[in-house]
């Protein structure tokens, strides 16, 4: 069943409007349509994170094995150039 749209108002500096004009145009589509694609990937986002964070802790409250701050440390700096 199809949604009917809703409305919302947000107000944006000149020079941010003047990047979303450039990319919509970059696409040949709308604002409106760059500004709800940029919404729906946030939202993705957000959702595919809250999951994955809800997952973690449920390992962690089974015992789970997780590395120590050190072993993270080590591997971040491994992917420094």
């Amino acid at each position: 069943m199809a949604q009917n749209p809703g409305n919302v108002t947000v107000r944006v500096s000149s020079d941010t409007q003047k990047k979303l004009d450039h990319i919509a145009a970059s696409f040949d589509r709308s604002r409106n349509w760059l500004i709800n694609e940029a919404i729906e990937n946030y939202l993705d986002i957000y959702e595919w994170q809250e999951k994955r964070i809800a997952e973690r802790l449920k390992k962690a409250e089974k015992g789970g094995k997780f590395l120590s701050s050190d072993q993270v440390d080590k591997i971040v700096e491994s992917f420094k150039p």
